[in-house]
C-alpha cells in the first residue's frame, strides 16, 4: 500500500513538473528579435517645432504629434528604413487567401500592452471593426483602408490569435495600407468608442492615461517645454540576446519655437540628434569632427511642398481667378525654383514637379517636362489666356475689373516655408499682384484650411510614402484632404450649389479607384504614372522644392540609423547611448 501511495506521488509530481513547463512553455511570449545589441540607460533628447495638439492618430493633423503618436504605437507589419515591409510586427505572419482578396494575420502570442493587459486578436479584430472601417471613427485613415466602391473590408476573428481581413476584390495596397495602421487597445478605448466619444479621446489632457505596444509611452506634457516618453516595460521586441528592448529609459522631446532655436540647442548639447537645415548644413559639417558629430546628408524626402489656392474661399471673385488653370501656370512660371535651391536650400534641394517624390519608386520622370521654368514673360502669356489684363498702374485685374489682391500664408515656424512665400511674393508682385503674406502658428494654418476653409492661398506641405495610395485621402473627389477643392460631402464649409469638378479631377479620381484592383506592379506603375502627368500638367497644387535629407546626432548615441522615410526615430526602440 505505502509503495503504491509511493508511485502515485511520484507521478503526481512528476505530472505538476510537467505541466508548469508546459504552461511555461505555452506563455512563452512570441517576441520580435532584433539583430542588434546594446547598453541599458540614458535619455534621448530631440527636438519637436510645435506642442502636440492632441494624441490621438485618427484626429492628429501634425507631424509633431505623429511624431509622438508613433513611438507609441504599433501596427501588424515591420518597415525597414526605406519605407520597405521587412517583415512582421504584431503580426509575427500573414497569408493571402480567397485568390488574393483576403489576409490572414497570425498574431504574436503572449505579448501585452504596457499597461501589462494582455494583447490578443482581439485587440486587433475590434480595432479594425470598430474603427478602422468605420467613415467616423477612422477620420482619413478612412480614405486608404476602402475599396474602389468606398467599402471598408470585413474582419473576421478566427481564434484568439488569427485575424482575416477581406475585401470584396483583390487590393493592391492592402497588405501595406492594414500592415502600417496603428493597432489601438480594446480594453481602454471600447467604452468611448460604444459612447461615439473616441474621437475626443486621447487629448492632450489624458497624457497619463494612454496605453500603446511601442517602444516608449508619454508620460508627461509640459507645454511649450517638453513632452517625456518612458520605456515601454512590456515591449515586444529583444535584441539577439534576449535582452528586451529598448535600450533607452526615456525619449524627451524638447519644443523649439523655431529652426534656429534647434540648431542652438543641439550646438549646446541639449538635443542629441536634429535635422539642419540647408543653410545650417556647412557651419555643422564644419564643426563635426571638434564636436564629434555624425552629420550627413541623404536622398530627397518622401514628401511635397507646394502652392494651394483655395478654389472655395468665401470670396466668389477669388474662387474664380483660383479655379482658371491659367492662373495657376502664371504662378507656377512665376515661382524662381532655380533660386530657391541656391539660396534658400544653400544648393541641397531639388525642383518638384508633381505629386510623387523622386524617392519613391513609382516617381515618372516624365513629369520633369512640366516644369515651367520662371518666367515673367510666360506667366504674363497665362494670366492673359485667363482674361486678365493690367490697369495704367500696372496692377493686374481681372475681365470684371477686380484687381488681384489676396492673402498667402504659411507656418511660420517653419522658416524655409517662410523664406520660398517670400520669394513668391516678390515675384508675383512683379506681375501686378498685390499679395499679403501673413505666416501664422503652425495650428492656426491647419484650422483655416482643413476646419473653416477661411483661407485664400497657403505654402504648406504633405507627408509622402512609398506607394502613392497613402495619399488617397488627397486624390479622390471624397478625401479628407482635398485641401485645394475639398468636396461639400466632407466639409460643411463647402457650398454644394458652388462646387465644381474639372474632368481631369475625375479622372484622377478613377485612377485611384482603379490602382487598388490592378495586382500586376507594372500596370499599376503605368496608372500612377498617367496621375502624375495629369496633375503636373492641370497644376491643383504648385509644387516647390523639396530639401534632401539633412540630419546630425552626437557620436556618444548608437544605433540611430536616420532616413527620409522615416526620420530620426524609426528605429528608436534599439538606439542606446553613452551614458559613462
Amino acid at each position: 500500500m505505502r509503495k503504491f501511495l509511493r508511485v502515485i506521488l511520484v507521478f503526481s509530481f512528476l505530472l505538476t513538473i510537467f505541466s508548469v513547463v508546459f504552461a511555461d512553455s505555452a506563455e512563452q511570449p512570441e517576441y520580435l528579435v532584433e539583430d542588434t545589441t546594446g547598453s541599458y540607460g540614458g535619455t534621448l533628447y530631440l527636438p519637436l517645432a510645435i506642442d502636440p495638439s492632441t494624441y490621438n492618430i485618427v484626429v492628429s493633423q501634425q507631424r509633431t504629434a505623429d511624431e509622438v503618436i508613433y513611438r507609441f504605437s504599433e501596427g501588424l507589419l515591420d518597415f525597414d528604413k526605406q519605407g520597405e515591409i521587412r517583415g512582421g510586427a504584431l503580426a509575427k505572419s500573414w497569408e493571402f487567401t480567397d485568390g488574393g482578396k483576403s489576409i490572414v494575420f497570425h498574431i504574436r502570442k503572449g505579448l501585452k500592452w504596457s499597461d501589462g493587459y494582455p494583447f490578443t486578436g482581439e485587440d486587433v479584430y475590434w480595432c479594425w471593426k470598430y474603427i478602422w472601417t468605420d467613415e467616423t471613427n477612422a477620420g482619413d485613415w478612412y480614405d486608404k483602408i476602402v475599396d474602389q466602391d468606398r467599402n471598408p473590408p470585413k474582419v473576421e476573428l478566427l481564434d484568439e490569435y488569427t485575424v482575416k481581413i477581406t475585401y470584396s476584390k483583390p487590393f493592391a495596397p492592402g497588405l501595406r495600407t492594414i500592415g502600417s495602421a496603428p493597432v489601438l487597445p480594446k480594453h481602454v478605448l471600447e467604452e468611448a468608442v460604444k459612447n461615439g466619444k473616441w474621437l475626443e479621446t486621447w487629448s492632450i489632457a489624458d497624457i497619463g492615461k494612454l496605453v500603446g505596444m511601442g517602444p516608449f509611452i508619454p508620460v508627461e506634457h509640459i507645454p511649450d517645454v517638453k513632452v517625456v516618453l518612458k520605456r515601454n516595460p512590456y515591449y515586444y521586441r529583444v535584441d539577439k540576446d534576449g535582452k528586451q528592448l529598448p535600450y533607452l529609459d526615456q525619449l524627451v522631446y524638447l519644443i523649439c519655437p523655431d529652426q534656429n532655436t534647434m540648431r542652438l540647442r543641439f550646438e549646446a548639447g541639449e538635443l542629441d540628434a536634429f535635422n539642419p537645415r540647408p543653410y545650417d548644413y556647412p557651419d555643422i559639417k564644419a564643426m563635426a569632427r571638434e564636436k564629434n558629430w555624425v552629420v550627413e546628408i541623404d536622398g530627397p524626402n518622401f514628401g511635397t511642398e507646394f502652392v494651394a489656392f483655395n478654389w472655395n474661399c468665401p470670396d466668389p471673385v477669388k474662387r474664380n481667378w483660383f479655379r482658371n488653370e491659367h492662373f495657376r501656370k502664371a504662378v507656377a512660371h512665376a515661382l524662381d525654383k532655380v533660386k530657391i535651391v541656391e539660396t534658400v536650400f544653400n544648393g541641397l534641394g531639388t525642383p518638384q514637379y508633381g505629386p510623387v517624390s523622386a524617392a519613391s519608386p513609382f516617381y515618372n520622370p516624365e513629369v520633369e517636362k512640366y516644369s515651367y521654368p520662371y518666367s515673367l514673360t510666360l506667366a504674363k502669356q497665362e494670366l492673359k489666356k485667363a482674361g486678365f489684363s493690367w490697369d495704367e498702374n500696372g496692377k493686374l485685374i481681372d475681365s470684371e475689373g477686380n484687381q488681384v489682391k489676396f492673402i498667402l500664408t504659411t507656418n511660420v515656424d517653419n522658416t524655409i516655408r517662410v523664406e520660398v512665400a517670400n520669394i513668391l511674393v516678390d515675384s508675383l508682385k512683379k506681375l501686378g499682384m498685390d499679395v499679403i503674406f501673413t505666416p501664422l502658428d503652425f495650428n492656426a494654418v491647419v484650422q483655416k484650411v482643413v476646419t473653416t476653409g477661411d483661407w485664400e492661398a497657403v505654402v504648406l506641405g504633405l507627408l509622402g510614402d512609398v506607394d502613392p495610395h497613402y495619399r488617397a485621402n488627397v486624390w479622390m473627389l471624397d478625401g479628407g484632404l482635398r485641401l485645394w477643392n475639398f468636396s461639400p460631402k466632407r466639409k460643411k464649409f463647402v457650398d454644394p450649389e458652388d462646387y465644381h469638378v474639372e474632368d481631369w479631377e475625375k479622372e484622377v479620381h478613377d485612377i485611384y479607384v482603379k490602382e487598388v484592383t490592378e495586382i500586376d506592379p507594372q500596370k499599376r506603375k503605368e496608372l500612377f504614372n498617367k496621375f502624375q502627368i495629369i496633375v503636373a500638367q492641370h497644376l491643383p497644387l504648385v509644387y516647390t522644392v523639396q530639401q534632401v535629407y539633412i540630419y546630425a546626432y552626437k557620436k556618444e548615441v548608437h544605433n540611430l540609423e536616420p532616413s527620409p522615410f522615416g526620420g530620426l526615430t524609426w528605429n528608436v526602440y534599439k538606439v542606446w547611448k553613452d551614458t559613462k
